[in-house]
């Protein structure tokens, strides 16, 4: 019964008559080590005979049934050939029937002439599949040249074909597997590459299909190596990229990116690496950021400029899925948005380099590129849909992402490039000298992570112009505590120990770059992350935290969330102490973020002038006269202010003495009470006009006697004595004078001293009576014409104490202008 189904099926496929084959040749195909005795074959025959006489009935078939001899039992692929050379003798003949009959020439063709044609493809698909199944390999060759003479035969127009041309291809690829034949690699190669040429636009899985054969033939190229031809690896791609819609064509932009990749490779052509960037790019901005394809993009493109600058091989994966643009809405809402850009890129760096492009952009340049972004595309889509209010706020959260910056943190180098060396040019096409590699990889990093955009010192600044400048150095704290993250290059740490022997720890801009920053990461010479390190800010790792205490001096609390401001400024200027600057006066230009002052950048004024201006501000702005703490040589800008930061390195202590409270008992309450309102009207200290007004209890020295001196160095040792203070011994390079009554020893007062007391009145004067008994550092002021007073530095601390309390109530209080 199914013998005879399959006879009648194969007898339709012929509509001529003329074309019925009138012999069927019956070819055992059995495997040699079958048990199949030869009584079944010749059974088999007979059956087959009768019913093809059975079928003969209707006087246009006369068929004739024999069988093959021996010779091609156990020999399939040979036998399958025999049967193929009929069939394509068949369809040859039914061809040119076709074309000498009479039918009009634009007549279609009936059904049954495709299908004669067809039986060729769908022998060779079952085929292809029982191989692939099987894996027998000695019907490889026949089934390949099934697979060839059907193509021959499928119409081009014909959409299963490219099904034929995918499943011959890897039948090919299998053989060469195999033998290692450059002919079979080619073939293969044409094969894929011919797929969407016959491919129709609704084949459903077009997409999976194109991928696959990419796929296939990037295989095929690495496993080809020097018999693959570069040209056609890369015309797949481009003929897949070129027929896929825009809104699907992130992966295969990234596919032909790749390619181009791999090309560079091989042969390190330039024009190959630039031509994956660029196509890596075009992948980025279909889809939004945080979408899996963005990412796979942001991915790709890193890796191809780092490959790029490095000049050398990086391995890349691509893939992902696509997505399109939303909609855009209609009322003035681009002005809308636009108002408020232009607030928000008043906050962030004048100029930025674009991580993707390498180009230094502009303000204009930013908000051009925000203009073209998937975000604001989104936002004018959002007008119908949200009220005002919530439109600013959903346009404030997509700007504070979309802006999102780096800043690089580093100490300049070799061949830094600076602002007309990077316009209107990739940085990415720079090369030569260790800065433009420095800032290459600090723009990879940046991209790698996400960022788009970022900032170094060294370019996006213009150094040439002083209001420029100025600006960037008065805003340069405030951008690095606004950046998303401080990348940290040290280029001195070989390996990815400890960061903190660096050099970097004692330079002075590096100081506040350290402190704005809320997410740090510390990378090493080759670019590798410090303490092998997977952490996402290095400020959280608890090992690093406290080594980068102990190596600066500075509280834990400080680093990890440092407010800038006047406060406790002695401490502040303890930490910036033991740094250094290239330019002298740097050192006090690096602190005025930390002391968030506002004063002119002077290049070309001493470094006394530049710390005396900052101390100066520091006083005038808070009262805090700890900053005038210190040993050693003073300032010619004013006698109360040091030279420079050195003397700020040692800090106060005081060997507390007991209190004892029964000392208090019999002292004149009115004068205390009287001691108490002075010191309360009195102001805090301040700079004007050159002066430094200071509100001090005055002590006026009534004896000084040499105890001794050097030439070298130039020292004098007095003993001093001074109104309601025990006698104390000070080191001075200069020599006093004899007439004492011109000098005095003060003791700072700061009005917080009487509202940092926990009581108030009357109350109070027990515990203000309590810090008078503990010893101070007193300062040695000499009178001047004009009732000016200059202050004499010592060579040690001027540590004074009082004689009792009860003289403390008679204390004279004064405010002497220093100079």
């Amino acid at each position: 019964m199914s013998m005879s189904w399959h006879l009648e099926t194969f007898a339709r496929a012929f509509c001529n008559k003329f074309t019925v084959p009138s012999d069927i040749y019956v070819v055992p195909t059995c495997d040699p080590d079958s048990n199949l005795p030869g009584e079944t074959l010749s059974q088999r025959l007979s059956q087959l005979k009768t019913v093809s006489e059975g079928l003969n009935g209707n006087g246009e078939r006369a068929w004739h049934a024999s069988i093959f001899s021996g010779v091609f039992k156990g020999q399939p692929e040979t036998a399958w050939s025999a049967a193929l050379l009929l069939l394509k003798g068949v369809t040859q003949a039914q061809t040119e029937e076709s074309f000498t009959s009479r039918r009009p020439a634009l007549q279609p063709m009936p059904v049954n002439f495709q299908d004669s044609r067809l039986a060729l493809k769908d022998l060779a698909g079952i085929l292809f599949k029982e191989f692939k199944e099987k894996k027998r390999n000695r019907d490889l060759v026949a089934v390949i040249a099934i697979g060839q003479i059907a193509l021959e035969h499928i119409p081009p127009e014909h959409s299963p074909r490219h099904s034929t041309l995918i499943d011959l291809a890897d039948i090919l690829s299998e053989q060469f597997n195999k033998k290692m034949g450059k002919d079979d690699a080619d073939e293969s190669t044409t094969s894929e590459q011919a797929v969407p040429k016959f491919m129709s636009p609704d084949e459903p899985h077009r997409k999976t299909i194109l991928h696959e054969g990419g796929d296939s033939l990037r295989e095929g190229s690495r496993r080809g190596g020097s018999m693959a031809d570069p040209e056609e690896t890369i015309s797949f791609p481009r003929v897949v990229l070129e027929r896929t819609p825009p809104l699907d064509q992130c992966r295969p932009l990234l596919d032909l990116a790749n390619t181009f990749h791999k090309q560079f490779q091989k042969e390190g052509t330039e024009s190959s690496i630039a031509e994956a960037v660029r196509l890596a790019r075009a992948a980025l901005g279909i889809y939004p950021p945080g979408h899996p394809a963005h990412t796979q993009s942001l991915g790709c493109l890193t890796h191809y400029l780092e490959a790029k600058v490095r000049k050398e091989a990086l391995p890349t994966h691509v893939g992902g899925p696509a997505a399109g643009p939303p909609s855009s809405g209609s009322f003035d809402i681009e002005a809308f948005i636009e108002k408020v850009v232009f607030e928000k890129v008043k906050t962030i760096p004048l100029r930025l380099l674009h991580t993707p492009t390498g180009v230094l952009c502009g303000r204009d340049a930013q908000i051009s590129h925000f203009k073209g972004s998937f975000q604001y595309k989104q936002l004018l889509s959002l007008v119908s849909l949200l009220d005002t209010q919530r439109l600013k706020m959903e346009i404030d959260d997509v700007l504070s992402e979309y802006f999102e910056f780096v800043t690089l943190s580093h100490r300049w180098g070799r061949g830094e490039p600076l602002l007309h060396e990077v316009q209107r040019k990739s940085v990415y096409d720079l090369g030569g000298t260790d800065g433009e590699a420095k800032l290459q990889m600090f723009c990879i990093l940046a991209l790698r992570r996400n960022f788009q955009w970022a900032w170094s010192d060294t370019c996006c600044i213009d150094k040439d112009s002083s209001a420029e400048l100025q600006e960037a150095i008065g805003s340069m704290f405030s951008w690095y505590y606004w950046s998303s993250l401080t990348i940290v290059h040290l280029p001195d740490v070989f390996d990815t120990g400890s960061p903190v022997g660096s050099v970097w720890f004692s330079r002075g801009w590096t100081l506040q770059e350290l402190l704005a920053s809320h997410t740090v990461l510390f990378y090493t010479h080759s670019w590798s992350l410090c303490m092998n390190s997977d952490a996402v800010n290095h400020k959280m790792v608890p090992a690093l935290l406290e080594e980068l205490q102990n190596a600066t001096g500075i509280a834990k609390q400080h680093l990890t969330n440092f407010s800038p401001g006047t406060g406790d400024a002695r401490s502040r200027l303890h930490w910036a102490s033991s740094r250094r600057t290239t330019r002298p006066e740097d050192i006090a230009y690096s602190l005025f973020g930390i002391f968030q002052v506002h004063l002119p950048i002077l290049y070309g004024e001493s470094a006394h002038d530049a710390l005396g201006r900052l101390l100066a501000e520091i006083i005038s702005r808070s009262g805090d006269v700890s900053v005038l703490d210190w040993v050693g040589e003073s300032s010619s800008f004013n006698s109360c202010f040091p030279v420079d930061l050195t003397p700020y390195q040692k800090v106060p202590h005081f060997q507390l003495i007991p209190s004892d409270p029964s000392r208090r008992n019999n002292l004149d309450p009115e004068k205390a009470q009287k001691l108490y309102s002075e010191l309360g009207r009195l102001p805090r200290a301040g700079f004007v006009n050159s002066k430094l007004t200071l509100p001090s209890i005055v002590h006026p020295v009534t004896a000084v006697k040499l105890r001794g001196s050097s030439i070298r160095p130039l020292r004098f040792t007095y003993e001093i004595y001074a109104s309601r203070l025990q006698p104390l011994n000070v080191a001075l390079s200069v020599e006093l004078d004899e007439s004492v009554d011109s000098y005095i020893l003060v003791r700072l007062w700061h009005p917080k001293s009487l509202s940092q007391q926990t009581n108030h009145g009357v109350e109070a004067l027990p515990e203000l009576l309590e810090k008078f008994e503990q010893p101070f550092n007193a300062l040695l002021l000499k009178r001047l014409p004009h009732n000016e007073y200059t202050r004499i530095a010592s060579d040690c601390t001027i540590t004074a104490c009082v004689q009792d309390l009860a003289s403390i109530l008679d204390s004279e209080v004064l405010i002497p202008e220093i100079v």
